[in-house]
């Protein structure tokens, strides 16, 4: 273990990391007490949440077959009101394109008529860039920034390492 000189700045380090590793072992427990707790609840609840679930389902699909049914109801109006909510039918068009590089291969042969339909994209090659030095990237308005990163990590117990610790030393 590489230890500086114990200073106060280091005491307070080791101080810190200490409260750090308390509060993540804590937070873990806490966590896992959550979880138990939700799939307790969870459990309690899947017969009625299963039914619920099943009642939204059927009752949405029957809403909108009636709705499909009777498209009168929605000729002059998008959407009908009901004491117990809103039904609003709609239409919407998309376009299924099946092969996208067939269909920019058969508008490119149209030449001038078919640029209307397709777009260009250019973006830049960043991998190509970082190869530059900075004097030329500030030219082209690039800014390279360096950035330092801290990892803390708490410590954990190594149980496969403390067993054969403890195993070598009961050998001896």
């Amino acid at each position: 273990m590489n230890t500086p000189a114990p200073t106060a700045d280091y005491k307070n380090l080791v101080d810190l990391m200490a409260l750090l590793s308390e509060a993540t072992a804590r937070m873990g427990e806490l966590e896992n007490d959550l979880q138990q707790s939700w799939l307790d609840l969870v459990d309690a609840r899947r017969k009625d949440y299963t039914t619920l679930q099943a009642a939204i389902s059927t009752s949405e699909a029957a809403i909108e077959a009636a709705a499909s049914l009777n498209p009168q109801w929605f000729a002059k109006v998008k959407s009908l009101k009901t004491p117990y909510g809103t039904v609003a039918f709609r239409s919407t068009k998309k376009l299924e394109v099946k092969n996208e590089e067939v269909s920019i291969l058969l508008l490119e042969q149209l030449g001038q008529d078919g640029l209307p339909f397709l777009r260009t994209t250019k973006v830049l090659n960043i991998e190509a860039l970082e190869n530059l030095d900075d004097n030329e990237l500030s030219r082209l308005r690039i800014k390279r920034i360096t950035t330092n990163a801290c990892k803390i990590t708490p410590s954990k117990i190594d149980l496969g390492k403390t067993v054969a610790t403890v195993t070598k030393g009961d050998a001896q």
